[in-house]
C-alpha cells in the first residue's frame, strides 16, 4: 500500500522525446518524481496538433509534421504504460495528456477519441490559443492577439470565454493553469476589471458544474512570478465556489519535477485552502480522493 502524501501532481511530465522544448527523457522525470517524494504523478504530454500552421517554428525546424506528432503521441502512450509497470512499487503514475484547444474542426471529438483509443486516465484541458493565435509563446504573437481583440482587456475576456467553451466541450477532469493569460499580460489591472472578472466567473461556474479539478500550477514560480497560477483574486473565487484543486508542476525537465510545491502548499493554506483533490486509480477506475495539506 502506497502512503498518500500531499505531494501530488496532476499536470506534469513534458519530456524531450515528445516535446521539442523539454530537456530530459520521460524515465528521468519519473525517477525525479520518486526522488521528490511525489505519491501520485500524472504525466501529461501535449496532445498532437493536426495542421502545420499550428506547429511551432522549432518543431518545423526539426522536420516534425502533424503525422510525426501523432506517431510520437502513440509512442508516448506505450512508453508510459511500460514505465507504470516498472515503477509500480514506488509511485502511482497516471496516464494523461494536455489538450490545448487548437482551432480546428471537431477538436474535442478528436481528443476524446484519442483518450478512449489509447487508454488514457484523464485529460488536462488548457487554453493556449485565442482566436487562433498563441497567447503564451512569444511577445510578438501576444501583441498580435491583443491587436486582433482590440485591447488587452478584450483579449483577457476572450481568453476566459475560451476557457469556458473548452471546459464545456471537452469536459476535462483537470483544468490547467486557469489564468495562463497572466504569463504575457503580467499583473495588469485589466485582469481585475469588471468584464474580465465576469468572464472568469462564468468560466468557473462551468468548471464547477463539470466537476473539474483546477491545477495549482507552479511553473510561474520558476519564471520569477510571486505566486502560482491562479492569482490570489482568482483563487478566492475558486475557494468560494468550492472548486477542488491539486498541484501541477508542469515540468519540462527533471529539475522542475515537484519544484515550488512547498511554496504552493503555503500559498493555499494562506488563502484558506487546506486540502487537495487527487485523482487515483482503484481497481482500474479513476476516483477522486481528498488529501489534507496539514
Amino acid at each position: 500500500m502506497k502512503r498518500m502524501h500531499w505531494k501530488i501532481s496532476l499536470h506534469g511530465g513534458h519530456s524531450s522525446e515528445y516535446c521539442d522544448h523539454a530537456q530530459d527523457p520521460l524515465p528521468a522525470l519519473v525517477a525525479a518524481a520518486v526522488d521528490a517524494g511525489i505519491s501520485i504523478y500524472g504525466i501529461t504530454e501535449h496532445a498532437p496538433r493536426f495542421k502545420t500552421e499550428h506547429m511551432y517554428s522549432e518543431e518545423l525546424a526539426l522536420g516534425w509534421t502533424p503525422e510525426i506528432l501523432l506517431n510520437k503521441f502513440r509512442r508516448y502512450a506505450q512508453e508510459l504504460d511500460s514505465l507504470s509497470r516498472i515503477w509500480d512499487s514506488k509511485i502511482t503514475l497516471l496516464k494523461a495528456f494536455e489538450a490545448e484547444v487548437i482551432p480546428c474542426d471537431s477538436y474535442a471529438d478528436k481528443m476524446l477519441s484519442l483518450k478512449r483509443e489509447l487508454g488514457f486516465d484523464y485529460i488536462v484541458g488548457s487554453v493556449h490559443y485565442v482566436n487562433g493565435i498563441s497567447i503564451d509563446y512569444t511577445r510578438a504573437l501576444f501583441g498580435e492577439a491583443v491587436q486582433r481583440c482590440g485591447s488587452l482587456e478584450n483579449l483577457c475576456v476572450a481568453y476566459f470565454q475560451t476557457v469556458r467553451n473548452m471546459a464545456e466541450a471537452l469536459r476535462p477532469e483537470v483544468l490547467g493553469h486557469f489564468d495562463l493569460i497572466r504569463k504575457m499580460a503580467g499583473n495588469t489591472s485589466e485582469l481585475q476589471s469588471a468584464p474580465v472578472l465576469r468572464a472568469a466567473e462564468n468560466a468557473l461556474h462551468s468548471i464547477r458544474e463539470i466537476g473539474c479539478i483546477i491545477d495549482i500550477n507552479t511553473s510561474p514560480l520558476r519564471k520569477g512570478f510571486a505566486c502560482p497560477y491562479p492569482a490570489p483574486h482568482f483563487l478566492k473565487m475558486i475557494r468560494e465556489k468550492g472548486i477542488p484543486v491539486c498541484f501541477g508542476d508542469d515540468s519540462h525537465s527533471a529539475a522542475e519535477v515537484g519544484a515550488g510545491f512547498e511554496t504552493a502548499r503555503q500559498y493555499l493554506i494562506d488563502h484558506g485552502i487546506r486540502e487537495l483533490s487527487a485523482l487515483n486509480k482503484k481497481s482500474g477506475k479513476m476516483e477522486k480522493e481528498t488529501v489534507l495539506l496539514q
